[in-house]
């Protein structure tokens, strides 16, 4: 053993003494969270379990080891001054593992004086697992950073009642506003011109029917006035219920679209014309359908209006509903028109009618998706209807209103196999299997509709 181990050793055996006879040291070095390190010029002297555990090390190996064996290449520079110049106090810094593995500590320098020798305390706590957290965080709040100011779209959240939270950089200069700030605090519906439509559209969004996209008229904070399309969906924003709004400049297309539809309004005439005529068809085959299905479309409209639809969503509803019968075109006319009750194969016939309309309509490019409206519109909330058995959410909604519509109006009419019901019987009927049959806010719309004195006189005028 040279001078400098003897030398090591004896001061190894001291601190042990001190450690053994003074509670505070024995405390301090047994921490349960941190390692600690006595050493002397760089050299450690003596350290605890937890210190060693740190490191990956036995307690016997470290003793006499440089403290500069354990920093990284990084830190190696900053450690010598630290111990040149006899620094004190918190860091952090980067050292390595028995196993070459980067670890990051928090290390508290302390000098203290045994016995005329100037010695160090060095406390060291790992937070490796909380440096990545951090560095996590960091990047994706980069990356976030990077994305909300460099996106071409607007980007806002508001408040229930409209308040601007949140917007990005190009949410505040197509509103006409320099900076994000300057936007926070004011109101989406002061630069609304179709307020209206806007509070109708976030009702849905709220109940989760939203999810389209959406063409406001705006003018700006400097007077400009343009068009932008927007698509919402609800979200918790700081603890609290929010709208995010993700919206684009749109003027220019809507011109093109303006001009488009001049040049394709004949083609839409046409389009509706091919549909009455369609709906038509069966007045010859089944008076009762016709007028049927003229019915049901008013109904499902004032239905679907009261729920919140609004523009080319309500046409879809009326197109799906005038034609949702069509299928029976194919079954036989005295199937249709048999008086008495219908035995299990002639229903088998009826039941098939919605895929019948389906095939019918299938290659018509209608901008809705009106042969699914048409294929569900006999689909049941609890799976007991036909054509496929659905249940609640895979029934689209359109074909939930049409369901509804269609069965207040087939009872309240005459039917060569049954009776006619009466409107408030029908209207218990969809009360008692709602949540059952048919969806309760579809239920709650109808009975509205109702309430408000609708009935099916002008139905024919209002298609």
């Amino acid at each position: 053993m040279n001078k400098f181990e003897k030398e090591l050793k004896n001061l190894s055996d001291k601190i042990k003494n001190l450690i053994s006879k003074e509670k505070i040291f024995k405390s301090f070095l047994f921490l349960s969270d941190a390692g600690i390190s006595l050493n002397y010029k760089g050299y450690i002297i003596y350290c605890n379990e937890k210190y060693a555990e740190i490191f990956g090390y036995k307690k016997e190996e470290l003793f006499g080891k440089s403290i500069l064996d354990l920093c990284s290449h990084k830190t190696k520079e900053f450690w010598q001054k630290v111990i040149e110049e006899e620094k004190i106090g918190e860091f952090e810094t980067v050292c390595i593992r028995k196993d070459g593995e980067e670890i990051y500590v928090k290390i508290n320098v302390k000098n203290v004086d045994i016995e005329g020798k100037k010695m160090r305390f060095v406390t060291v706590r790992d937070i490796t697992k909380e440096r990545i957290l951090i560095n996590e965080i960091k990047e994706s709040q980069a990356n976030y950073k990077v994305l909300t100011e460099t996106l071409l779209d607007g980007i806002i959240v508001i408040d229930l009642e409209g308040e601007i939270l949140f917007s990005n950089i190009t949410g505040a200069h197509l509103f006409g506003f320099n900076k994000p700030k300057d936007i926070i605090g004011k109101n989406i519906l002061d630069f609304l011109k179709t307020k209206d439509l806007f509070k109708n559209d976030l009702k849905l969004i709220y109940e989760n029917k939203g999810g389209y996209f959406t063409e406001y008229e705006i003018e700006d904070a400097k007077g400009t006035k343009f068009v932008i399309e927007s698509i919402g969906k609800k979200l918790k924003y700081k603890g609290k219920e929010a709208f995010l709004l993700c919206f684009r400049d749109i003027t220019e297309r809507r011109v093109i679209v303006d001009n488009l539809k001049k040049a394709i309004e004949k083609e839409k005439t046409i389009l509706i014309q091919a549909v009455h005529a369609l709906s038509d068809v069966m007045e010859f085959r089944d008076p009762y359908t016709a007028k049927h299905q003229k019915n049901v479309a008013i109904l499902a409209v004032e239905i679907a209006k009261k729920i919140g639809f609004s523009g080319s969503l309500i046409e879809g509803i009326k197109i799906a509903s005038l034609l949702h019968d069509i299928g029976k075109v194919n079954i036989p006319t005295d199937i249709l028109a048999k008086p008495g009750k219908l035995n299990e194969i002639e229903w088998e016939f009826i039941r098939m009618h919605p895929i019948y309309g389906t095939n019918i309509i299938k290659d018509i490019e209608f901008p809705w998706n009106i042969s699914k409206i048409i294929l569900q519109h006999h689909e049941r909330v609890d799976g007991s209807g036909y054509p496929n058995s659905l249940k609640g959410d895979e029934i689209i909604f359109e074909a939930k209103i049409l369901q509804v519509a269609d069965v207040i109006e087939a009872m309240t009419s005459h039917r060569p196999y049954r009776k006619k019901y009466s409107l408030s019987e029908a209207l218990e009927e969809i009360e008692k299997y709602k949540g059952i049959y048919y969806d309760k806010e579809v239920v709650k719309a109808c009975l509205k509709v109702f309430e408000k004195g609708f009935n099916f006189k002008n139905a024919e005028e209002g298609i």
